[in-house]
C-alpha cells in the first residue's frame, strides 16, 4: 500500500495530486510500433487502483489512443475510484490541418474524456512547441484551454518543460512559452541521474516552479530502469566513453547497496523517495508494467529518508552525473535588428536576457 506519509500534495491552485503516480510512458504503452501484452498492462492498472494510487499520468499520442481506452476500461471497471488522470494534446493532428488548429484541442479532449470514461482531467498538457508559423494557434489555443478550466473540464492547464539533457535553445523556448501561457503544472523528466533542468541564475525547474506556485509532473524517475536494476543502454557510445560511464555507475550503486541493503527493491526506495524529497511541489510517475512490477514500486516505499541518508545519495548521484553528463552549452544565440541589418549574438544562459 502507498505509505501514509505519502498524503495527497497541493500541486496548484486547489488542485491535489497523489505524490506518486503511474504513467503509461513506457516504450511498452508508448510505441505505436511495438505491441504489448495488454492483459498484463491491463492487470497492472488493476493492481494500481487496488494499492490506493491515486494518479495515472497518460497521452492521447500513446498508442494512438489505446493507451487511454486501455485506462478507461479498469476506471470503469472500479466506479467507486478516486483516481485522477492527466492526459495531452499537440501530437495527433487527425484530419484537422495542424494539432491545434481550430477548435482541435476541445474536439481532442472530448475524445480523451470519452476513452477514459472521465468527466475531467486533473492536467491537461500541451506536449508540442509548435503552434504553427509564428505561433498563429499559441493565443486561440490558450484561450480554448482557460476555457476549459473555467468550464471544469480540466483542472489545471499543463506545458511540457525542458529536462537536464534540454539545449539552451528549447529552454529560451519553454520560458518563452511560459509567460505566454501561464501553466498551472509542468511535465519533465528527472531522475537521480538525470537532474532537474538548470534554467541559469543558479535555478533549477524545481525551483522556478515552486517560486511561482505551479506544479511539477516528473516521468522517468528510474532513469529508463537503470535506478531499478536494469543495465544501462550505451548504443553508439565510443567504447571508452561506455567504459567510463558503465564503471561510474556500477561503483555509485555500489555505494547506495552497502548503505541501504543490495536488493532492487532497497534500490528503488532510494531513486523514488530521493526525488519525492527533491521537489515538494511534484508528483512522481513511474513507468507502468505488469501487476509484479507495480507492487514493487508502492511496497519497496518504507520510511522517509533521514537527511544523513539524503546526503549520502545526492552526493553518490553527483559523481554518477559529472561522469555521465559533460558540460552542456547554455549559449543562446539572440537575434537582434541594428541599422546595418540583423545581426545575431551569443549570449551565455543565465543573463539578464533569461525571462
Amino acid at each position: 500500500m502507498v505509505p501514509k506519509d505519502l498524503t495527497h500534495r497541493p500541486v496548484t491552485r486547489g488542485l491535489f495530486l497523489s505524490p506518486l503516480g503511474v504513467g503509461t510512458g513506457t516504450s511498452r504503452w508508448a510505441s505505436a510500433a511495438v505491441q504489448p501484452d495488454d492483459a498484463l498492462l491491463l492487470d497492472g492498472l488493476r493492481r494500481a487502483v487496488q494499492f490506493g494510487v491515486g494518479f495515472i499520468d497518460t497521452a492521447d499520442s500513446h498508442r494512438c489512443g489505446h493507451a487511454e481506452r486501455l485506462v478507461g476500461k479498469v476506471l470503469k471497471e472500479n466506479p467507486g475510484h478516486k483516481m485522477q488522470v492527466s492526459s495531452t494534446v499537440g501530437r495527433v493532428r487527425g484530419s484537422a490541418p495542424h494539432p491545434y488548429a481550430g477548435p482541435r484541442v476541445r474536439h481532442q479532449l472530448e475524445q480523451t474524456l470519452e476513452n477514459l470514461y472521465l468527466d475531467e482531467l486533473a492536467v491537461y498538457t500541451m506536449e508540442s512547441y509548435d503552434f504553427g508559423n509564428g505561433d498563429r494557434y499559441l493565443g486561440p489555443v490558450v484561450e480554448q484551454m482557460r476555457v476549459l478550466r473555467e468550464l471544469g473540464q480540466i483542472r489545471a492547464i499543463g506545458l511540457r518543460g525542458p529536462d537536464g539533457r534540454s539545449s539552451a535553445r528549447f529552454i529560451h523556448r519553454f520560458l518563452y512559452l511560459f509567460d505566454q501561457i501561464r501553466p498551472d503544472v509542468v511535465w519533465t523528466q528527472a531522475s537521480g541521474l538525470l537532474p532537474l533542468a538548470d534554467l541559469g541564475d543558479g535555478e533549477d525547474l524545481g525551483a522556478f516552479t515552486s517560486r511561482r506556485s505551479v506544479g511539477l509532473l516528473i516521468a522517468s524517475p528510474l532513469a529508463n530502469g537503470v535506478l531499478a536494476g536494469r543495465r544501462p543502454r550505451m548504443e553508439g557510445m565510443a567504447a571508452d566513453r561506455v567504459e567510463a560511464q558503465t564503471s561510474a555507475i556500477t561503483q555509485g550503486l555500489a555505494v547506495l547497496s552497502d548503505r541501504f541493503g543490495p536488493s532492487a527493491d532497497a534500490l528503488l526506495r532510494v531513486a523514488l523517495r530521493f526525488l519525492l524529497h527533491q521537489a515538494q511541489n511534484a508528483v512522481v510517475v513511474v513507468g507502468l508494467g505488469d501487476a509484479l512490477q507495480v507492487g514493487r514500486y508502492f511496497d519497496c516505499l518504507g520510511r522517509p529518508l533521514c537527511p544523513t541518508d539524503l546526503t549520502v545519495i545526492e552526493e553518490v548521484f553527483h559523481r554518477i552525473r559529472s561522469t555521465m553528463n559533460p558540460p552542456v552549452d547554455r549559449t543562446v544565440c539572440v537575434e537582434v535588428t541594428s541599422r546595418d541589418g540583423r545581426s545575431v549574438f551569443p549570449v551565455q544562459q543565465g543573463s539578464p536576457l533569461r525571462r
